[in-house]
């Protein structure tokens, strides 16, 4: 009989085997996680590729949020957006129907100088700024529904402008909202885009036709050069963690259940971390199932690219006849 082997040998050699099994799930773990954030990279061609929703600012309700809408407490990917032509504004959007996040025309993540944090809202228009405080809106020309005051008056001319009141704005198309050019006369001579977070327009104009308020920022005019990327996609809720951990002037001070992020997030943030801690078990539970209930159940394939290999003949078998020829009988 063949020696046994002494226990330590056989401890030494359980742990060499625990420990390049974890090394190796180590390393798959971290090839999986370096693909994934490569992906992402590539997608998006900007980094950090989320930023985590601070404020309301672009929310469709002050109580409620709502999938495929930006809400305090969502984390939002950007892709970049280096050029004009990369950037659709709410006018174009309405032009030709192309929305983003409940209302027409793209979401830009951007900076203003003296603000280290940026700044999510939808680009309204993109604008030639004059020292006068006049501006060009070529992008007016494709829709209709707007009345605007010249160097002569009321015109249908887009550009020169002193001020253009478009109609049928909001995510609920019924606000009227003046836009007075003499409110960026500052950052003239410039051309950029004037951007308004879509739940700002609702809060800021205290009547909703005409609006009688300024529900847009007059305090920038967006150069391309200060837009990060814009807003595609978003992972919902989840940007709640941060903001408990790393609170900001507009949320999460009061720590979890913040009002000033919707009560549903937090219920929906709750479910989600509920569900990633039971899943694994939930895995677990179903692996067994199928393996006990439902595999044996199913019938055998045979691939036909599998060779077919005898079983290996176990002690106590008798040894198969040889023959010389196919045509030999027994007993010849």
């Amino acid at each position: 009989m063949p020696r046994d082997r002494p226990r330590d040998e056989e401890d030494e050699e359980e742990d060499e085997h625990f420990w390049k099994g974890l090394a190796r799930d180590l390393l798959v773990a971290a090839i999986i996680v370096v693909v994934f954030l490569a992906a992402i990279y590539l997608y998006t061609g900007v980094w950090p590729p989320l930023v985590v929703v601070e404020s309301s600012s672009m929310q469709h309700s002050n109580q409620e949020s709502f999938l495929g809408v930006i809400d305090t407490g969502d984390m939002v990917f950007q892709q970049a957006a280096p050029t004009r032509a990369d950037v659709v504004t709410y006018l174009e959007g309405r032009a030709t129907g192309y929305a983003t996040y409940g209302d027409y025309g793209d979401v830009i993540i951007f900076r203003r100088a003296g603000n280290p944090t940026p700044v999510i809202h939808r680009a309204i228009m993109y604008i030639r700024l004059y020292v006068n405080g006049t501006a060009d809106v070529p992008a007016l020309a494709g829709i209709t529904n707007w009345t605007a005051i010249g160097d002569a008056g009321p015109t249908t001319s887009p550009y020169y402008l002193h001020s253009v009141a478009i109609r049928a704005m909001g995510f609920r198309h019924n606000l009227g909202i003046t836009f007075d050019f003499a409110n960026f006369r500052n950052f003239a001579p410039r051309s950029g885009y004037i951007t308004m977070g879509d739940n700002n327009a609702y809060n800021y104009c205290l009547t909703p036709d005409p609006c009688a308020g300024t529900p847009y920022d007059p305090t920038w005019v967006v150069l391309q050069a200060d837009v990060i990327g814009r807003a595609r996609g978003e992972i919902p809720w989840f940007g709640l963690l941060k903001l408990t951990l790393q609170p900001t002037d507009s949320c999460c001070a009061d720590g979890w259940g913040d009002t000033r992020a919707p009560k549903n997030s937090w219920d929906s943030l709750l479910v989600s971390l509920l569900f990633l801690l039971a899943l694994p078990f939930l895995l677990e539970f179903a692996v067994r199932g199928w393996t006990k209930y439902v595999s044996p159940r199913l019938p055998e394939i045979r691939w036909p690219w599998r060779r077919q290999t005898k079983p290996p003949a176990t002690e106590g078998d008798p040894p198969e006849a040889e023959s010389d020829s196919e045509d030999e009988e027994p007993g010849e």
